[in-house]
């Protein structure tokens, strides 16, 4: 998994039993445009397996943990918070 300096995010450790297959940041200093990390979100949890996660940085003023979470759920992954501050919120996304 290449690091894309997405705001310490990748400084994070998942849980052992999670193979972290992507990452995604969702900022502004990252993309310009809202809708290039939710498609380049989609996409890897379309390829999701067991056992597997994706790592997600967001920043809450340009996009919702609820849409994020909403998005998962349609994919059958559950989100949960690694860790959050100020308004960088960073989110393991995984199935299993």
């Amino acid at each position: 998994m290449a690091d894309d300096n997405g705001g310490g995010a990748g400084a994070l450790k998942p849980p052992k039993d999670v193979k972290i297959v992507g990452k995604v940041v969702m900022t502004r200093r990252q993309y310009k445009c809202n809708y290039i990390p939710l498609v380049k979100l989609s996409s890897l949890l379309t390829k999701l397996k067991e056992g597997e996660g994706v790592i997600v940085a967001v920043e809450t003023a340009r996009f919702s943990i609820e849409s994020v979470a909403a998005l998962a759920k349609a994919y059958g992954a559950k989100m949960e918070v690694l860790s959050s501050e100020g308004g960088l919120v960073t989110l393991l996304i995984r199935k299993g």
